[in-house]
């Protein structure tokens, strides 16, 4: 399938509601401002892909757009539990909550969190050294893995927290080995997530390098390839 047609997306996803590609086809949809069909096929795809990290980043993306910043709050929060270093969902999530006018203490822990993923960011560094005075020497990192350790009550009906994040340990190297010919335009964040997820870690590399021709974020694609090697790491000592 070719994955630069919309209409061969279309297609498939018709015959596929459970496919693993769903966020792609949002997402195209989600930039062509067509919000309503992006929000059809998010609702259908996660009702399969629980937990997709992509898919629920464009659903909070739709529902901030729409106005709708509570649940878009939940959505945000609960990208970052499946997908912890979600640096666009941690500060799109600080935006909100700012606009809601959330608690210092809470705006507090998510800046910081913001500045664990990117030390360099900004606005973070500004809020925190107005709140404290000043920003405290970095801990031990190793705990930014762990994920957004906050307790979402009930985030949005279509989520099972219960249901256990799959994990890349079933997956074998000559998964992710496969070369991926992805045109430049069809190169997203979004497609790298969903790639990741499914433990192709080769491919997403390659989309990444997509990316970085486009000249999209630095910081983010040096911290999704970051991710990346960890997953491979991890994977070839199991």
């Amino acid at each position: 399938m070719d994955l630069s047609n919309q209409i061969e997306l279309e297609i498939y996803f018709a015959d596929h509601f459970d496919t693993i590609l769903f966020p792609v086809l949002a997402k195209l949809y989600f930039d062509s401002n067509d919000l309503n069909r992006a929000r059809k096929v998010c609702e259908i795809g996660l009702k399969y892909n629980k937990n997709d990290a992509a898919g629920l980043f464009i659903l909070a993306n739709i529902e901030k757009t729409e106005g709708n910043l509570k649940e878009a709050e939940k959505l945000y929060e609960s990208v970052l539990l499946y997908s912890p270093q979600h640096l666009s969902a941690a500060i799109a999530l600080c935006e909100i909550q700012t606009i809601l006018g959330r608690a210092v203490s809470r705006l507090l822990k998510s800046w910081k969190y913001v500045l664990s993923l990117d030390s360099s960011h900004k606005t973070a560094q500004d809020f925190i050294i107005k709140i404290e005075g000043n920003i405290k020497p970095k801990t031990d990192n190793k705990k930014k893995n762990a994920g957004y350790k906050k307790i979402i009550k009930d985030p949005v009906k279509i989520i099972s927290t219960s249901r256990k994040k799959e994990t890349s340990s079933n997956i074998s190297i000559e998964e992710y080995s496969d070369p991926l010919k992805i045109s430049s335009r069809l190169a997203t964040f979004t497609l790298v997530s969903v790639l990741k997820n499914q433990g192709l870690f080769s491919q997403a590399l390659e989309v990444l390098d997509e990316l970085e021709k486009k000249g999209e974020s630095k910081k983010s694609i040096a911290l999704e390839r970051d991710t990346i090697k960890e997953l491979i790491e991890k994977l070839k000592k199991e």
